[in-house]
């Protein structure tokens, strides 16, 4: 079972494809994509996916912590759990999918360990079990777990955002660590998405299954042509792990790609683009959107960018165009791109990032506002009536969540535990 969330760990990373090499961090060339990363408060600067690739922000670090994954220091620290044994809490709403999976893992590197599972943060319940362990895997920590985290040695969260961990408060000597492998599960979203808009298939699919109508121009010339990929123009908002992730697929179609991040100094030639810029450079984000069939954002959100895509940008897109934001949802004006797309100015959008999140979540979506529970959540993504509009493909920010995900995501979790029992350096830690 070890060998087996190992290697889905290095299939999700790409190092079996060639695609990434041991020590190298996926937001090393550049750091601008933004999902789950956005939480550094830097200005934006050089580029990731919020650290993975083009719109990196650099500044002081805050009480919620910067993130790094897959790049930073390895810290190296002395085991002395009770009996040799570890206990691990684990409160997240995902994980729970492959419990059996992680316990089984766990039980192989880490023979004793045990495992608390709270699929939402309760307070209450977790105060009954994060007193005497070692190790909280948790996407939320706040001052209030403090005098409960005596035994702590480490945070571990399981995914690649901190913005609802308070780092200020983690108790000194408690290592952070984060995972990603999001990346793939999120090209495939965006992949899909996109042809559903281009190819007419829910307009097809509706017109077919209630009225009997074969709504295709091979049936009824009054009908436009379907659009595929190739030689479509995808412009990417953002060139980190996500970004570059997203492309992989678009280049196989044939599309012909462009990018414009925070650094400025991407080699568009080394990822296939026909060319790329810089989001400060007067004209480039504006040649950008005007020049693309698709623009995807996987940029960070920072004061910098939030608005960033408003009417004036959205009113230079192409007819028919494409937006795709699985960054965060402020990263655009939410009164423009809907009035962008009730007009039919905008031909559609993908939109897997939101303005409003259940339970008052901020726009960063975090899980540290999941509830966990069964049955359905309910609450408005924002301000307009997203509903009403069947140019828009809608998703609860879920584009990253696949067994792939968190099977890869479990390896990084178990192989730290391991590594905190046996004295061995920590991977993928955050420095604080």
């Amino acid at each position: 079972m070890v060998d087996q969330l190992q290697r889905a760990c290095l299939d999700a990373r790409g190092v079996e494809a060639g695609h990434l090499h041991l020590g190298q961090g996926v937001g090393e060339e550049d750091d601008d994509d933004g999902r789950e990363h956005e939480q550094r408060e830097r200005g934006v600067r050089e580029g990731s996916d919020g650290a993975h690739g083009d719109l990196l922000q650099t500044g002081p670090v805050g009480r919620k912590g910067r993130s790094r994954p897959f790049h930073t220091p390895h810290l190296k620290i002395a085991w002395s759990g009770q009996d040799g044994l570890v206990h691990v809490v684990v409160i997240d709403p995902n994980l729970p999918a492959v419990a059996a999976e992680l316990e089984a893992a766990l039980d192989a590197a880490a023979p004793g360990a045990r495992v608390s599972w709270h699929p939402r943060f309760d307070k209450q319940a977790v105060a009954r079990d994060l007193p005497g362990a070692e190790v909280l895997v948790a996407s939320r920590y706040t001052a209030s777990l403090v005098p409960l985290s005596s035994s702590l040695r480490l945070l571990q969260c399981p995914a690649a955002g901190l913005d609802a961990i308070d780092t200020g408060a983690l108790p000194a000597g408690v290592l952070l660590a984060n995972t990603g492998h999001h990346e793939r599960s999120i090209a495939e979203h965006v992949l899909a998405g996109v042809v559903v808009l281009r190819r007419r298939v829910r307009e097809q699919d509706v017109a077919l299954r209630e009225r009997g109508e074969w709504a295709s121009s091979t049936f009824d010339a009054s009908l436009p042509l379907a659009r595929g990929l190739d030689g479509a123009r995808v412009g990417f908002v953002g060139f980190g792990a996500i970004g570059r992730a997203c492309w992989a697929p678009f280049a196989a179609l044939g599309a012909v790609g462009a990018a414009v991040t925070g650094s400025g100094r991407l080699d568009a030639g080394a990822h296939g683009l026909a060319w790329a810029g810089g989001v400060d450079e007067p004209g480039h984000l504006d040649r950008l959107v005007g020049e693309s069939d698709v623009v995807v954002l996987s940029a960070p959100l920072t004061p910098a960018t939030t608005g960033l895509v408003d009417d004036r940008l959205l009113s230079l897109a192409p007819p028919g165009a494409v937006l795709v934001n699985v960054g965060r949802g402020p990263l655009v004006d939410e009164d423009a791109l809907f009035e962008a797309l009730a007009s039919g100015r905008l031909g559609g959008a993908v939109l897997d990032v939101w303005w409003r999140y259940p339970g008052g979540g901020a726009a960063g979506g975090s899980a540290g506002s999941a509830s966990g529970s069964a049955g359905p959540v309910v609450g408005a993504p924002g301000t307009r009536e997203w509903g009403a509009l069947a140019n828009v493909v809608a998703s609860p920010h879920s584009s990253s969540i696949t067994r792939q995900t968190l099977l890869a995501r479990v390896a990084d979790v178990v192989e730290n535990v391991r590594r905190l029992t046996t004295g061995e350096p920590l991977v993928n830690t955050i420095p604080r």
